[in-house]
């Protein structure tokens, strides 16, 4: 989030704002969605934690569906803002999600 400032927004933009801007600096030039893996890491470590196994499986298939979905829908929009300048930023920039390109 601070990387990103007002480009942040829990809420996928589905219009254009002209101050929106394409961030690929800081963490984000290393990952695309820092806060979705953040957040798988910490929703199927928690059932590690809790030595949970039903629970762990469970956990890292919805939220993975969860995040699969939206990564596609918010970069669906994205390569509609940015063009190239995208599609270059994610051909080198993982995800770092399990199968998800």
């Amino acid at each position: 989030m601070l990387t990103a400032q007002s480009n942040f927004t829990h809420n996928i933009r589905v219009r254009r704002d002209e101050r929106h801007s394409l961030v690929t600096h800081g963490i984000y030039r290393y990952i695309r969605h820092p806060g979705y893996l953040g957040w798988y890491v910490w929703c199927v470590g928690t059932q590690v934690l809790l030595i949970n196994p039903v629970s762990i499986v469970a956990f890292a298939i919805v939220t993975w569906r969860f995040f699969r979905e939206r990564i596609e829908y918010e970069e669906y929009y994205l390569r509609r803002f940015f063009g190239y300048e995208y599609e270059a930023y994610a051909a080198r920039t993982p995800t770092w999600l399990p199968l998800i390109p």
